[in-house]
């Protein structure tokens, strides 16, 4: 229903579940006035059309979000606070979506990732994981990821990775702002050339003989650390 709200111009078909009509009528309404089609359907017909029983009784058929250039994202205006995410191959479609959701509970500016190189893209299975996230949180691409964040570098942003061998912990180095924080690949971590152009490199400690944490993890205790040092004050609900 995030799509919606957020993007209503770009909705062409829904379907539902009956048991949610009454509370289809703000869609239903829109759906007259533009003339777009909507259907009840059972839930057996919804898994078809959704391709995963992870829908929630609502199918929304939507025109793509807009991609956006890492030239964009370079271009922009930082913040004294900004602080933006960036991943390095990251290839599981789960690990995109649930770092996207990560990003927007945080308010992370954006998500940068890299193009090719088995990195995921955006897939039904991203959305779903993200659970609305992509409509709040954008979302730029980078044909050449270390060029990209030397650009981002001359715009006075502190580029941070994150590396299981990092000499130094997240806990225990000064963190400038504004920042980008690079995630790495699930089995391979940073690239050489991705790590070359990080200002520092950092670990999250351990405390057990568990060897690694899942990226999606990771992404969430460096964001919310990061967050917790900007002052950030949390939003009321």
């Amino acid at each position: 229903m995030a799509a919606f709200k957020n993007r209503p111009d770009d909705l062409r078909r829904v379907f539902f579940d009956p048991k949610l009509s009454s509370k289809m009528g703000a869609v239903k309404k829109y759906c007259h006035e533009k003339k777009l089609p909507y259907k009840k359907i059972e839930v057996e017909e919804l898994n078809r059309v959704a391709a995963s029983v992870h829908h929630e009784g609502v199918v929304m058929v939507m025109k793509p979000t807009k991609q956006l250039s890492a030239h964009s994202l370079i271009r922009r205006k930082w913040g004294e606070k900004s602080i933006v995410a960036v991943l390095d191959r990251v290839s599981n479609s789960h690990n995109l979506g649930a770092i996207l959701r990560t990003c927007a509970y945080f308010g992370v500016e954006g998500l940068l990732i890299s193009e090719g190189d088995g990195q995921a893209t955006m897939s039904s299975s991203t959305a779903r994981m993200a659970e609305g996230a992509l409509e709040t949180t954008p979302l730029y691409r980078a044909s050449d990821l270390p060029s990209a964040l030397r650009d981002i570098q001359e715009q006075g942003v502190f580029v941070l990775g994150t590396d299981v061998s990092a000499k130094h912990s997240l806990y225990e180095i000064k963190l400038p702002l504004p920042c980008a924080v690079v995630f790495g690949n699930e089995g391979e971590g940073l690239s050489d050339r991705v790590k070359k152009r990080c200002n520092q490199l950092v670990r999250i400690p351990a405390y057990a003989s568990v060897e690694s944490l899942n990226v999606g993890v990771s992404a969430g205790i460096v964001l919310s650390e990061l967050r917790r040092r900007t002052g950030y004050i949390e939003k009321k609900k």
